[in-house]
């Protein structure tokens, strides 16, 4: 139920985010958060192309209206119409392919000359042959009859000079019912004219560019491909799907990507486009004055400058209100126009993904992305692989564009992070739950410190598995007799003491605590945490417990707390280490961390063996391996504990190695010479050094008159000469 429950959130929460990314493209702000991705990378990621060298600015800048403003033969903006032909004239001599203006003369000159200045720039424009005005489409609310009217007032000229063009319907071109032109002293002498109709994105950046445009049954070229047509010599155009095809004279066919209609501008870096070929207004004239022979001028610009070349006209003075919006901040209208020419004439195009490569980026990856952070258990892999999809495509998608290929980031960055979070967050609160349960078992079990650690990998440590461990056992001698003595609130209070510092002490030496039963304590050493050395951890803890014993006991005595049986308490501990089933065990509800398995069992027998062999911590042959060269234990038996038939050797330990009493030691020595006479049935031998060791210890000690009274007792009934020395235990 509950793995069905999980991949039902799955599948929401790599649906939901697809619906949420679709209503934000059907809200056209996927497309904004788009373009402002696409002149980011322009910004940061610039391809780098050099700008055409077929084309050249002729700029009306603050410089020329400084240098000319008080002259009379030119004047403040607007000019005399007249002074455009030293301007006209000397560019014309340099034999460009054709001059652009982009400057509207659609209204009759208000300046002294009046009529005879429109004449002038008519005549010299009819003779020069190379010079193309600007006309601008327009759309505005019009009765039928206004429309009609308009329409009727077009020259003949426009419609001679408009532009054919296949299959029309598949550019999805703009219907305009407004055509404005320059005045007929103009229009009617033109032979070239081009239109500078702008329309910027929704935000008002200049990101598209149309390149045709049509009035009627006039269709006019934009003033970039006007100046294309000019260099390379336009055959014939044909419409696409996704594209313009232009035919050019010499057999060559270029194929430009259009956007509904219209050319995305692939802007160059900003260095690039600092640098774009402008001459000031007053440079041309100068150089044209002295050409002319006037005195006190020099040569700014040669007329060669020109050649071959497509020359743009246009303002970037203040005073002329012509500045646009670019991913570079604004700038002057006329350099739209220069960089769609330079896209034009180079092939400098953004090849945008069609839509379907959005559509199977996001179907991958969020669904990718979801799963990774659902089915990962390592919290490392939840983050690293959904972070490493998210970082890689968008370096990806910047690294590309460096080779003018779009991939879609709007889209991705939006909801990627969406999926991903969301993952997150109903893995929080779901696992986070689940977290603080077992976080609050086991900050009751082991060391807080180790907690976060032992909840890293959470299904694991609900799974749980076999391991080494160590199990630890631990009892009160004649515990029953003590809580017959004490009234309810002193036994409580006693376990309460006792049980607490033996829990302080097992969790500081890295044990978990797995129950109390009653005054008994059941220790883990090794896991939920893998420790290494979790045996040399179970030793130390047991000594320290054990020395710990004596210092409550010390205070109990002289504060008189308790009873007498309290004050002179003993505690028998077992310590076995081997594999061991460890985890959670019980029900969803209730769990709790155990551990199970003939290592526990023999730990359990061991602790309850401590009684016979009166020691404090009596251990088993597979811990004391471990443990020999670090800690001080003797060999005290061979036995078969009840319900195995592998025999055991039982070992007590004494202390750390080095710093065991000598009489303990010398003992220790004895009493294990003794052993080894006793497992070769050399009874009295043994029992002589058995009496021998006790005395070396200088007390009692019940492991040694257990031995002799079994050796007495093999003395009457001789076990046989197939006798193994093992030591069968009838009891727990």
């Amino acid at each position: 139920m509950k793995d069905k429950k999980k991949v039902l959130w799955f599948f929401i929460l790599s649906i939901v985010p697809l619906l949420f990314t679709f209503l934000l493209g059907f809200s056209g702000i996927t497309e904004r958060l788009e373009n402002s991705l696409i002149d980011f990378r322009h910004q940061y990621f610039n391809p780098n192309h050099k700008f055409s060298n077929k084309v050249v600015l002729i700029d009306f800048d603050e410089s020329t209206f400084d240098v000319l403003g008080n002259n009379r033969e030119f004047g403040r903006w607007p000019w005399k119409r007249s002074s455009y032909a030293p301007l006209l004239d000397m560019v014309a001599s340099g034999g460009p392919n054709l001059i652009l203006f982009d400057i509207m003369f659609f209204e009759i000159s208000n300046t002294q000359e009046g009529l005879a200045g429109d004449v002038a720039l008519g005549e010299i424009t009819e003779r020069m042959g190379v010079v193309s005005h600007s006309v601008q489409f327009r759309k505005d609310d019009l009765r039928q009859e206004e429309e009609k009217a308009i329409l009727e007032s077009i020259p003949n000229q426009l419609r001679n000079l408009s532009t054919t063009l296949e299959n029309p319907e598949k550019l999805n071109l703009k219907k305009y019912n407004i055509l404005q032109y320059p005045i007929d002293d103009i229009t009617l002498r033109a032979n070239h004219l081009h239109s500078v109709t702008y329309d910027p994105d929704a935000d008002g950046v200049a990101r598209r560019i149309s390149l045709l445009f049509q009035y009627d049954t006039i269709l006019l070229p934009s003033l970039s491909l006007k100046g294309f047509d000019a260099v390379k010599k336009i055959q014939s155009l044909k419409g696409r799907t996704n594209d313009l095809e232009i035919k050019l004279q010499d057999g060559s066919v270029n194929y430009v990507p259009l956007e509904n209609g219209k050319m995305r501008l692939h802007y160059y870096s900003r260095s690039e486009m600092e640098n774009i070929p402008r001459y000031s207004v007053a440079q041309v004239i100068e150089s044209y004055q002295f050409l002319a022979g006037v005195p006190n001028t020099t040569l700014k610009i040669d007329p060669s400058s020109f050649t071959g070349k497509a020359i743009i006209i246009g303002t970037s003075a203040a005073a002329t209100h012509d500045d646009k919006v670019t991913p570079y901040g604004n700038r002057p209208g006329f350099l739209l126009h220069a960089v769609a020419m330079s896209n034009l004439l180079e092939k400098h195009f953004l090849h945008l993904s069609p839509g379907w490569v959005e559509v199977v980026l996001l179907i991958l990856t969020i669904p990718t992305c979801v799963f990774f952070s659902f089915f990962f258990q390592q919290m490392a892999l939840r983050v690293f692989l959904p972070t490493t999809i998210f970082i890689g495509y968008t370096l990806l998608a910047l690294i590309v564009f460096k080779f003018d290929i779009h991939l879609p980031l709007a889209a991705f960055m939006t909801t990627y992070p969406l999926a991903f979070l969301g993952a997150l967050g109903y893995l929080s609160f779901t696992e986070g739950a689940e977290r603080r349960k077992y976080s609050k078992v086991l900050s009751n079990m082991v060391d807080p410190s180790i907690v976060s650690e032992a909840l890293n990998d959470l299904e694991a440590l609900k799974k749980g598995g076999e391991r080494e461990i160590t199990a630890f056992f631990s009892d009160v001698a004649g515990f029953s007799t003590i809580s017959e003595q004490l009234s309810s609130a002193d036994l409580a209070a006693l376990l309460n003491e006792y049980l607490g510092a033996m829990t302080i002490i097992l969790k500081q030496n890295h044990g978990t605590l797995d129950k109390y039963i009653g005054d008994a304590v059941v220790g883990i050493f090794g896991a939920p945490i893998t420790r290494e050395e979790h045996f040399l951890e179970s030793a130390k803890a047991s000594l320290e417990m054990i020395a710990k014993l004596k210092e409550l006991k010390k205070y109990w005595s002289e504060n008189n707390l308790y009873c007498k049986d309290a004050q002179d308490m003993d505690v028998r501990i077992g310590l076995n280490t081997g594999l061991a089933k460890v985890g959670f065990m019980g029900t969803e509800a209730l769990a709790s961390y155990t551990m199970m398995g003939d290592t526990v069992n023999l730990a359990a027998r061991l602790e309850a063996a401590g009684k016979d062999y009166g020691v404090n911590i009596l251990i088993s042959e597979f811990t004391n391996e471990k443990i020999k060269e670090k800690f001080f234990t003797r060999k005290l038996d061979v036995v078969r504990v009840k319900g195995k038939n592998e025999p055991v050797q039982l070992f007590e330990l004494i202390g750390i190695r080095g710093s065991e009493p000598i009489n303990l030691k010398k003992a220790a020595g004895i009493y294990e010479e003794a052993f080894s006479f006793y497992l070769t049935q050399h009874w009295d031998k043994a029992i002589t050094l058995f009496q021998e060791a006790e005395a070396a210890r200088g007390s009692k000690d019940k492991a040694v008159e257990m031995l002799i009274d079994r050796c007495n007792y093999y003395k009457s009934s001789p076990p046989g000469a197939e006798w193994d020395g093992v030591f069968t235990r009838k009891h727990k």
